[in-house]
């Protein structure tokens, strides 16, 4: 029984190292896989901030708002406010397929959720009234000119721990609790 114990975990192990290897192949090998960043979840405070935000702006809605989540990964910030507000709407875009098919798995059941694979400069984000996003910062200058091209009157963009250099800054709440990710970056697009 220990025998076959541990040759499923040096299967997985061998699985796990294969799977770092191709991503680190595809990384320097495909242009377009270093355009669009890993999944990396969002996590603690900037997360919470993020949420409670949002959460102030839907309950004081007077109509039905569409919230934005360009790179969604697992979905944990669209699936926490869509049950909590079923009378909004709320989409994530995830370039990822192996992520895009785990957020639609944890979704299948919220009639307010949609979920698209593509790539998120593709999507028209005129759509949203709320964007929020944890990109990293190689990608923000490009997504603040693609918030810019597709904006339509007065998009609230919620940015965890990196700043968007060419959208007007609303406001800045400083975290500082994590070594790399800190802070959330609100912005009023008129």
């Amino acid at each position: 029984m220990l025998f076959y114990i541990l040759l499923f975990i040096n299967i997985l192990c061998f699985i796990a190292l294969f799977w770092l290897w191709w991503l680190i192949i595809k990384l320097y090998t495909n242009k377009h896989f270093r355009e669009c960043p890993p999944y990396v979840p969002s996590l603690g405070l900037e997360k919470k901030i993020i949420i409670e935000n949002v959460r102030d702006i839907l309950k004081r809605a007077t109509r039905s708002m569409t919230i934005l989540d360009p790179g969604c990964g697992s979905g944990g910030l669209i699936i926490k406010l869509a049950k909590e507000f079923p009378e909004h709407k709320f989409i994530g875009i995830e370039w990822g397929n192996l992520a895009y098919k785990f957020v639609r798995f944890k979704t299948r059941n919220l009639k307010n959720v949609t979920v698209v694979c593509q790539d998120l400069f593709e999507y028209d984000f005129s759509k949203a009234d709320i964007i929020v996003c944890f990109l990293m910062d190689t990608l923000m200058e490009k997504f603040g000119e693609k918030v810019l091209k597709d904006n339509k009157k007065t998009q609230i963009v919620f940015s965890n721990s990196f700043e968007i250099p060419n959208l007007p800054l609303l406001e800045e709440i400083k975290t500082g609790k994590n070594l790399f990710f800190k802070n959330v970056y609100i912005y009023k697009v008129d």
